[in-house]
């Protein structure tokens, strides 16, 4: 498995509560940061416009404070944070980061993750916030869909 894969997790908060009333998640693979920050700027940005129903203008000032905001934190984590707050009541973004962070991170997705993987893919011994060794990335990465499913995160 690569060890460059970057992935972006989101949740659609309005159409999960107010048309189906249930999470719609989705959960984006990318090559590399740099495609991770691409998709994120772009077609992330314009899921939010769809569900926000922005007008033009509207987009093209979000995407100005997207890029501000990408410049100003580098940082994964802390850039969810502010991004998250743009987007409150449209879209939750659950992670946003490298694959080598989801398998060995300390953060309450990626440990909620981990957790999962080990119930589903373990023995009975694992600390559910063992790493991952690089060589099961594979497996972390199938678990992923099916934890998604869950209301755990």
């Amino acid at each position: 498995m690569d060890n460059r894969l970057w992935s972006l997790c989101f949740l659609d908060e309005g159409v999960a509560l107010s048309v189906i009333s249930r999470k719609e998640t989705r959960c984006q693979w990318l090559s590399d940061e740099d495609q991770a920050r691409h998709y994120l700027l772009n077609e992330y940005l314009q899921h939010v416009a769809e569900l926000g129903e922005l007008d033009e203008q509207q987009t093209l000032v979000a995407r100005e404070r997207f890029e501000l905001l990408m410049e100003q934190y580098p940082e994964p984590e802390t850039l969810v944070e502010y991004l998250n707050d743009l987007t409150s009541g449209l879209t939750r973004i659950l992670w946003f980061g490298p694959l080598s962070a989801l398998a060995e991170d300390y953060s309450d997705f990626a440990l909620a993750l981990r957790a999962y993987y080990w119930e589903e893919y373990g023995e009975d011994d694992e600390d559910p916030a063992t790493p991952v060794a690089e060589d099961d990335w594979i497996y972390l990465v199938e678990a992923m869909d099916d934890f998604l499913l869950q209301d755990d995160y």
